[in-house]
């Protein structure tokens, strides 16, 4: 089993044609049933988490496409600076999903509240003022 974990290990890091033949070269070796229990537990983890970061980016994507429109006229700025206290290009980085540190980076769910409150918050301060 301690060879099977290895290999399941190197398989994760894998991708393409150097997966397939890995895990056809796997497939010849590890017959018994406790190995291809263990195999098949490998997989079912690898697709729930595929399914959790697909979740996660469609999630991403919709806040990229709700803030299309307004992003053209609201300072993010102006938002990252007073409402999270960080910069323009924090704010930025979370909203279109860029990597940083190897790790690509969307808003957290506090930081969509946060998000919220500003946007709302604007929108009343703006829906109140009249020039005289």
């Amino acid at each position: 089993m301690k060879e099977l974990k290895k290999d399941l290990a190197e398989l994760k890091t894998l991708s393409g044609e150097a997966f397939m033949e890995k895990a056809k070269e796997m497939k010849k070796i590890y017959t018994s049933p406790e190995e291809v229990a263990e195999i098949h537990e490998f997989i079912n983890v690898g697709f729930n988490e595929i399914e959790n970061e697909l979740s996660d980016l469609k999630g991403e994507v919709l806040v990229r496409q709700q803030l299309s429109e307004v992003a053209k006229f609201v300072n993010l700025s102006y938002i990252a600076e007073h409402y999270f206290n960080k910069s323009r290009s924090w704010l930025s980085q979370r909203i279109n999903g860029h990597v940083v540190a190897g790790k690509p980076r969307y808003l957290s769910e506090k930081d969509k509240e946060t998000l919220n409150f500003a946007l709302k918050d604007m929108a009343e301060k703006i829906g109140s003022l009249v020039v005289s």
